[in-house]
């Protein structure tokens, strides 16, 4: 089952993004994403494009507004061709949106819903307590107090 992790389009603190996205893809989650649209964010290529210089093999997703054009093909080309894209007025083909787990049985509990209903991946929303879950997934012990720039 695919991982996808979708990230806020505002960017508090630059070292942290960015330190999220490496821990994420030390977790073994797929791709990180984020949405186009969102006029109180930063831009989201520009933000993947980061993502992109500090990582090697997590995929980076773009629900776009647009479609394709000449800052998208540069993206995938900075990220050796690790860009996926979906227009934001369909569904995401494979792929289920989810809420952040509030626990560890809870997450087991919604990969679980989406192997039955046959889903590639799931895409879920950042959130403090889902990169100790990834890395643990047996562990039963609550480490909500760990952010995630701490990996």
């Amino acid at each position: 089952m695919k991982i996808g992790v979708l990230f806020p389009s505002r960017i508090g603190d630059p070292g942290e993004f960015l330190a999220d996205a490496r821990a994420m893809e030390a977790a073994g989650v797929d791709s990180v994403w984020m949405e186009e649209g969102d006029d109180n964010g930063h831009d989201p290529m520009l933000a993947l494009a980061a993502i992109a210089a500090v990582t090697s093999e997590l995929r980076l997703g773009l629900i776009t507004l647009k479609g394709s054009g000449k800052g998208l093909e540069t993206l995938q080309h900075l990220s050796r061709q690790r860009v996926i894209t979906t227009p934001s007025s369909l569904p995401l083909s494979d792929w289920r949106r989810v809420e952040a787990p509030a626990d560890r049985d809870a997450w087991a509990a919604t990969l679980e819903r989406a192997r039955q209903d046959g889903v590639e991946g799931v895409l879920v929303p950042l959130d403090p307590r889902l990169l100790d879950i990834l890395r643990h997934p047996e562990d039963a012990i609550d480490r909500s107090d760990l952010i995630l720039a701490q990996g």
